[in-house]
């Protein structure tokens, strides 16, 4: 007789839910069922660990979704008559009725953890960075069995309260490239880089990019000594000048990583932890998100020396300087983070009653 199934929720915006279910999910022993809930089934292509459930928008065209922000209550996102809301939550309800499933991973719906745990069910959520103070996340947090931090003890924002560190399994670092082995030569050398230029990587994520590539063309221009690749989501405008390449969305960004000497990038946690599996010196533009989330991590992580925060506001003439004091950047301190509680063990834990 098969265990009972584990459930997962994988928010839509962004690759860093559906990076970190896939990788958590594929740590659960074979004989646990696992079944994916996401509005975004295109990330879960050719995954084959668990059965993934569609699940409706719960947004609608011509109806803007920051219209319905709550503040300060105990939901943050609950429309009213809202069809695909609506009919997410009975699908979900529909299937821990036929399937009782023995626990729910939330990454991340503070609306869809407090939901899953009203139908009965061990929920934990993915708890990111930020100053998650208010009403919606402190109810979330308290009635989640267990909270699962992305990220190293050592990463863990100063201002968190005790009691949600107590209940909150930490990771080591982890990223897709964990296993990966290739020198900076050997990924030089498949990239057509000389082994002794300049080389800075621009990663744009798929939760948004860390500049317009107009911009990237100005600084590269004013630092011609170094050669600059736009990784991610840019488009070649025919007009750049010639120590930059747009290489454009790349499915192994591996090689841009290692390859480089500085890697300039958001504070997105894939991002953050693909950049440490690289050890390559880190220049961070943290975007705007809600609750501060990128401003905080990449705070916790400069703390430990692993990345400088670059102002929004630094000019092109300045990167010369951002850049070359990164080089001398130390990256040692990743063995440490990487270091920590793996995947598996997560898993187990989570797999365990609380007692």
């Amino acid at each position: 007789m098969l265990p009972s199934p584990v459930g997962f929720y994988a928010h839509h915006h962004g690759a860093g839910h559906a990076t970190r279910t896939r990788l958590l999910a594929n740590a659960l022993p074979r004989n646990v069922p696992v079944h994916v809930f996401t509005s975004a089934t295109e990330r879960f292509a050719g995954w084959e660990r668990g059965q993934v459930h569609a699940l409706p928008p719960d947004v609608t065209r011509g109806r803007d979704p920051a219209l319905d922000l709550l503040q300060g209550q105990v939901l943050h996102y609950a429309p009213v008559d809202q069809p695909g809301v609506q009919q997410r939550m009975a699908l979900l309800a529909d299937w821990i009725a036929r399937h009782r499933p023995s626990l729910f991973v939330v990454d991340l719906s503070v609306e869809v953890a407090l939901f899953v745990r009203l139908c009965g069910v061990r929920t934990t959520l993915v708890r990111l960075h930020g100053r998650r103070d208010d009403p919606a996340h402190l109810a979330a947090f308290g009635l989640a069995e267990r909270l699962i931090a992305p990220f190293p003890a050592a990463l863990e924002d100063a201002h968190t309260p005790q009691w949600i560190r107590e209940k909150t399994l930490y990771l080591g670092a982890f990223s897709r490239y964990d296993d990966r082995t290739e020198g900076r030569v050997e990924c030089r050398m498949k990239l057509g880089l000389s082994v002794d230029e300049r080389v800075v990587t621009v990663i744009n994520g798929e939760g948004g990019g860390a500049r317009e590539q107009g911009q990237w063309a100005r600084i590269a221009e004013a630092v011609p000594e170094w050669t600059f690749l736009l990784v991610g989501q840019v488009m070649a405008s025919g007009s750049e000048p010639g120590n930059l390449r747009a290489v454009g969305r790349q499915d192994d960004t591996f090689p841009y990583l290692r390859a480089a000497d500085v890697v300039v990038g958001s504070g997105g946690t894939n991002t953050m932890f693909e950049i440490g599996a690289a050890r390559t010196p880190y220049l961070s533009l943290p975007e705007p998100r809600p609750f501060d989330e990128q401003a905080c991590k990449m705070r916790a992580l400069e703390r430990l020396g692993l990345t400088r925060i670059v102002d929004p506001k630094l000019s092109p003439t300045q990167w010369r300087e951002a850049l070359e004091r990164a080089r001398q950047q130390p990256v040692g301190e990743w063995d440490s983070l990487f270091a920590g509680r793996s995947l598996r063990d997560a898993a187990a834990e989570l797999l365990a009653p609380k007692p």
